[in-house]
C-alpha cells in the first residue's frame, strides 16, 4: 500500500511539473510566432463539429471533382486520338476501295470489248471476210 501511495505522488508531481513545461513551451512558440506565423484552420479556431464536417465534406467533393474532370480530360483526350486514327484508316481504305474498283471497271470493260469484237469483229468495221469455196449442190 505504502508503494501505491509513492507511486501515486511521483505521477502527480510528474503530471503537475507537465503543465508548467507545457506553459514555457507557449512562451517559447510566441516569441517564434512572431516571425512564422501559425496556420489557422478555414473553419476557424473553436469550430462546431457540424462545421468541421461540413468544410471536410465540401474538400471531398472538391478532390472527387477534381479528379473526375482530370479523369474525364484523359478519356476525351483517347477518345479524340482514337476518332483521329479511325478517321485516317477510313480515308485510306475509302481510297483503296476506289482503287480497286477504278481497276475493277478497267477490266471489266476491256473484257466486255474483247468479247464484242470476238463476236461481231474489230471496233475498225473491217468485218473479216473469209474467201472459201462455194459448196457444191447435192443433185449430181
Amino acid at each position: 500500500m505504502m508503494n501505491k501511495v509513492k507511486i501515486l505522488c511521483v505521477t502527480t508531481a510528474l503530471i503537475a511539473s507537465s503543465s508548467l513545461w507545457a506553459a514555457d513551451t507557449n512562451v517559447a512558440t510566441t516569441s517564434t510566432t512572431n516571425t512564422v506565423p501559425e496556420k489557422t484552420m478555414p473553419y476557424g479556431d473553436n469550430p462546431s463539429i457540424g462545421r468541421v464536417l461540413l468544410y471536410k465534406t465540401g474538400k471531398g467533393i472538391q478532390n472527387l471533382g477534381h479528379s473526375i474532370q482530370h479523369s474525364s480530360e484523359k478519356t476525351s483526350a483517347k477518345i479524340s486520338k482514337s476518332w483521329q486514327e479511325a478517321k485516317v484508316y477510313s480515308a485510306e481504305q475509302s481510297q483503296s476501295i476506289q482503287a480497286k474498283a477504278e481497276e475493277t471497271k478497267e477490266v471489266t470493260t476491256k473484257k466486255l470489248q474483247e468479247t464484242k469484237d470476238a463476236v461481231i469483229g474489230t471496233n475498225d468495221g473491217n468485218i473479216p471476210i473469209v474467201h472459201a469455196e462455194l459448196s457444191q449442190s447435192s443433185s449430181n
